[in-house]
């Protein structure tokens, strides 16, 4: 074990010793100085270039979480289905950048295709949590609902109350994902 840990430290050294870790031609403390003045006084016209892409970019995201929590909450109801299951761990285990390589050559290298890679696996994943959030919530509010209330009476008024907070707040988790795969997805050449 120490032998093998010895050839590894002398395989870096000699790495560092001959690596070209020249990262200028410049002197490197006027670069160094360049970059701290930049920190303290950045230039805040050029940021104001970029407000259509950010404001891009939050819409793709918002979008994205927007219709992965409408279709979640339809499967959240039906996923105590094993059929219901295997399906959305099936599209929650494919990531964004490989749902759009799927939707790219149907809908092409459009705002359609980067909303759907986002929608799509939070779907599965939306699904997933609010049916837990909706399972572990706490049953005592509809026990004061009549039972012959219908289905939909007794969750909004004995559930949704209960599990808002927990959903909301997961929600959010999820939209700020979003914008970050959101600004993945610029890589592939979507228009984020």
């Amino acid at each position: 074990m120490l032998k093998t840990s010895l050839i590894f430290v002398g395989i870096a050294f000699v790495a560092v010793v001959l690596a070209d870790l020249e990262v200028s031609t410049q002197h490197p403390w006027l670069e160094m100085g360049r970059m701290v003045e930049g920190v303290f006084t950045p230039e805040l016209p050029v940021i104001w270039e970029f407000k259509a892409s950010l404001l891009n970019t939050v819409v793709f995201a918002l979008c994205g979480t927007f219709l992965g929590v409408i279709l979640g909450i339809g499967l959240a109801f039906f996923f105590q289905y094993l059929p219901v299951r295997l399906f959305c761990a099936f599209i929650r285990a494919i990531h964004e950048i490989f749902w759009v390589f799927i939707f790219l050559p149907v809908v092409g290298l459009n705002s359609i295709c980067g909303v759907l890679a986002i929608a799509i696996p939070y779907a599965g994943i939306f699904a997933k949590v609010y049916a837990e959030i909706i399972q572990e919530s706490d049953q005592q509010p509809l026990e004061g609902i009549p039972k012959d209330t219908h289905r939909l009476s007794r969750f909004f008024y004995g559930v949704l109350p209960v599990i808002y907070a927990d959903t909301k707040h997961y929600t959010a988790y999820r939209f700020e994902c979003a914008l970050r795969s959101s600004a993945i997805l610029v890589f592939i050449g979507l228009p984020t």
